[in-house]
């Protein structure tokens, strides 16, 4: 209990601020001012190079991986922090429940972030299936071959007939068919998009725990009010 109390106690000053500011600092150096139009071109430049190619977006891949990683400490931070609060919740009584009912909406607030952040761990993985299923379509077609033919021998006079079968396995590169080129360019603009998106999520997640935290504290460390106080029992939700 005091490890988890520790835990959470280190995120409630500055941390969460902190953390809002690294991911804005991500942002800024990941995300160069453009259009997605300019990123498009980008993209479909690249692809027309080699049009034929299975090669991953090695930058777009990248990006996910970024946001991959930010989520995920995001996810477990909230809980932390959740947790403190649970573990700081008073005894259930009749009575005085106004800090009771703060710390159940500052933790279901926070909850919500969470569950936001942990969808956010899936993107890569879900980026790379659907851009794999695009590029299976523009991969070369393997063809196999079956041959069969008749070969005559004589021994000792007589002549037997004898059936080969041989097999062989080409390959056939079939034209690229222009939608799916420009649907695995429009898949990764998607992704492009969707790591900013998602960047600007979290580091606005952080702020607003940040200042749900800093508004709410007293009534987070002392819900009844017994440490006393000039505010004690003042109704300053939020």
């Amino acid at each position: 209990m005091a490890r988890a109390l520790a835990e959470g106690e280190a995120l409630l000053g500055s941390a969460f601020e902190e953390r809002s500011e690294e991911i804005n600092g991500l942002i800024g150096a990941h995300f160069a001012p453009k259009t997605l139009d300019a990123v498009a071109q980008e993209f479909a430049a690249a692809a027309a190079q080699s049009p034929q190619s299975t090669a991953t977006n090695e930058a777009v891949a990248a990006l996910a991986s970024v946001v991959r990683e930010a989520a995920a400490r995001a996810v477990d931070d909230f809980k932390k922090v959740e947790l403190w609060i649970a573990l700081k919740a008073p005894p259930i009584s009749d009575g005085n429940n106004f800090g009771a009912d703060v710390q159940n909406f500052v933790s279901a607030e926070i909850k919500k972030m969470r569950h936001a952040a942990d969808a956010m761990v899936d993107g890569a993985s879900n980026y790379h299936w659907q851009r794999g299923l695009g590029i299976e379509k523009l991969a070369s077609e393997a063809n196999t071959e079956t041959s069969k033919g008749k070969v005559e021998e004589k021994e000792d006079g007589k002549t037997t007939v004898k059936t080969s079968e041989s097999t062989k396995e080409t390959s056939k590169a079939s034209p690229p068919i222009g939608d799916f080129v420009r649907y695995t360019v429009a898949l990764d603009v998607k992704q492009y998009h969707a790591s900013y998106s998602q960047l600007c999520s979290l580091r606005d997640y952080y702020l607003k725990a940040h200042v749900l935290l800093q508004k709410n504290m007293k009534r987070l460390l002392d819900p009844r009010g017994d440490g006393g106080g000039a505010d004690r029992g003042v109704m300053s939700m939020f």
